[in-house]
């Protein structure tokens, strides 16, 4: 699927449509969503399938309002202000960052999350539903995917599906970022901004601790208790965790299942963390490349 979101073509009808010049356009990443840099508009463009459309709408309002508080996060582009829809896809505009070499630490992360958390909007969130989004990525990955795995990914997120909202948590529910790591920080000069907003919603605030606390446990990254302490709130001591951390290791299971077909290496690396899991394991897993 997201070999249709690459290819010089989409981008260039994207930026047409939106009135952005396209030139010099190059690929940056692409996983879920294909993200390009465009250099004559000084901008980024993120495409993704129309299913998307809705998380898509949603990073834009979030963004805005963002701004309108003075939060730290990622802009709209000034002149894209809402998101362009076009046969199948659907594509957000932004602000372009430049990148020094080395990437924010994710104890940078901690202060963000704090006064985010302390934040509301003044427009209704959407519940948050981690495996409501790992089905739809089960969807997609049909024929893709060996039927005993996805047998395997479907029937843990039954067994999520009963038990996530019924959860004891320690913190309350209030507005999440819902995929805070450190690779959704940005240098924006000498500070950080929030960036990937489209799984903003209502939820736990616990879930945007669990991240970090995985990617230390599952890939070794550092600063995990530097990072808690920062933030104030040990979430592995937390009732919560074990669940949480099965969810999110569900999520990022399946949110690379776009990538199948068109990344043999995510495809390898998927089916290696699938027999972890099914065994039980707690090894260490290697990031998507």
């Amino acid at each position: 699927m997201t070999a249709a979101l690459s290819g010089d073509g989409i981008v260039s009808a994207f930026c047409h449509a939106a009135g952005v010049d396209s030139r010099g356009a190059s690929l940056i990443r692409i996983c879920a969503n294909a993200v390009y840099y465009l250099p004559r508009a000084n901008a980024v463009v993120r495409i993704a399938t129309v299913d998307a459309a809705a998380k898509a709408r949603r990073a834009i309002r979030m963004a805005h309002w963002l701004e309108d508080i003075g939060f730290p996060a990622v802009r709209v582009h000034v002149d894209v202000p809402e998101t362009v829809v076009m046969d199948g896809a659907v594509a957000t505009f932004w602000q372009y960052l430049p990148q020094p070499g080395r990437a924010p630490s994710v104890v940078r992360l901690a202060p963000l999350l704090r006064r985010l958390h302390k934040e509301l909007p003044p427009f209704p969130l959407p519940p948050w539903d981690p495996v409501s989004d790992a089905r739809a990525n089960l969807q997609l990955a049909v024929g893709m995917l060996a039927d005993r795995d996805r047998e395997f990914l479907l029937q843990w997120c039954d067994r999520l599906d009963r038990e996530l909202h019924s959860n004891p948590y320690r913190l309350p529910y209030g507005l999440i970022h819902g995929d805070a790591w450190a690779g959704n920080l940005l240098w924006h000069g000498d500070e950080v901004v929030l960036c990937d907003l489209d799984q903003m919603c209502h939820g736990p605030l616990e879930w945007d601790l669990v991240p970090t606390v995985v990617n230390g446990l599952r890939f070794g990254h550092p600063s995990v208790e530097e990072f808690l302490g920062s933030y104030g709130f040990d979430v592995m001591a937390a009732e919560s965790f074990s669940l949480l951390r099965q969810a999110r290791e569900l999520t990022m299971l399946t949110g690379a299942l776009p990538a199948l077909s068109s990344r043999p290496s995510v495809a390898r690396e998927i089916s290696r963390r699938i027999e972890d899991l099914r065994h039980a394991g707690l090894g260490r897993w290697t990031p998507y490349e």
